[in-house]
């Protein structure tokens, strides 16, 4: 059975068109054309921009890209897998200064000494209160404390606690969200690319991109509001939803560069640097 990259070089050589001209009609650069047909996934864009243009590739040429969308989450997946353990990595150390500021041990010894206080008052109440001739016939059962239980419940408390940041305050008296999310308004993001020019992408949560991009076409999606920096408008098309966004008015004189918002209803918005 064929794998998808002999499948794929096989129908590009019956399409009888040059990888120049199937860049022509896909808006997939060339050097990224070949790199998927060699399956060399490090040579391609951004996650965001590989995959659509894994997908893209593939349905021009009527294939099926699953099996090398497949490879291609595989090819990533380490990284994910690195990035989670360097996470663990940073909360390890915030997890023992926390666990040193409560300083269990600390705790510990001040629990057996406050137990001690408290046996002490106790026996000091039963001599006090009562005869001495009734001491013996009095039963005093008093449990034994488990401090290394009590200790444990401690450290299960300090090793529960969220460590990971949020940008939510919650209101105690109410317990409502203080500023809550508006409602999330995803948006189909279009850039067409014709020579270079570096694009960075902000959406509402996060940065989607930093890459210096090529000519070409790419998509992603963003939830609004969007901000954008483009290094060179002249090479820059933006399509927001389908529609063609004209920044020109954000673009910063002889500099080529532009840094805007767009909202909701595709309006621009001049970001001053």
């Amino acid at each position: 059975m064929e794998s998808w990259k002999e499948q794929l070089k096989s129908k590009i050589h019956e399409s009888e068109l040059s990888v120049s001209e199937i860049s022509d009609k896909t808006k997939i650069p060339s050097k990224y054309i070949d790199a998927i047909q060699e399956g060399k996934f490090q040579d391609l864009p951004a996650e965001i921009f590989a995959k659509s243009q894994i997908e893209r590739l593939f349905k021009f040429l009527k294939i099926d890209p699953n099996n090398a969308l497949r490879d291609y989450e595989e090819f990533i997946s380490p990284v994910e897998n690195q990035d989670e353990e360097q996470k663990i990595d940073i909360e390890e150390p915030i997890k023992e200064k926390l666990l040193k500021i409560f300083d269990i041990e600390r705790l510990k010894n001040s629990y057996v000494i406050l137990g001690g206080v408290f046996l002490l008052i106790i026996f000091s109440s039963v001599f006090i209160f009562y005869p001495s001739d009734q001491i013996n016939d009095t039963n005093l059962v008093i449990e034994n404390v488990n401090y290394d239980s009590l200790v444990s419940e401690i450290s299960e408390v300090t090793e529960g606690i969220n460590l990971e940041e949020t940008d939510k305050t919650i209101n105690l008296g109410n317990t409502e969200e203080k500023n809550p999310a508006p409602n999330d308004i995803s948006r189909r993001i279009e850039i067409i690319i014709e020579g270079e020019s570096w694009i960075v992408v902000f959406d509402r949560n996060e940065r989607l991109l930093y890459e210096l991009m090529q000519t070409g076409s790419y998509e992603f999606s963003g939830l609004s509001p969007l901000r954008f920096k483009i290094g060179y408008a002249p090479a820059t098309d933006l399509f927001i939803d389908g529609e063609k966004i004209n920044f020109s008015r954000a673009i910063k004189g002889a500099t080529n560069y532009a840094h805007f918002w767009i909202n909701e209803g595709n309006k621009v918005e001049s970001i001053r640097d």
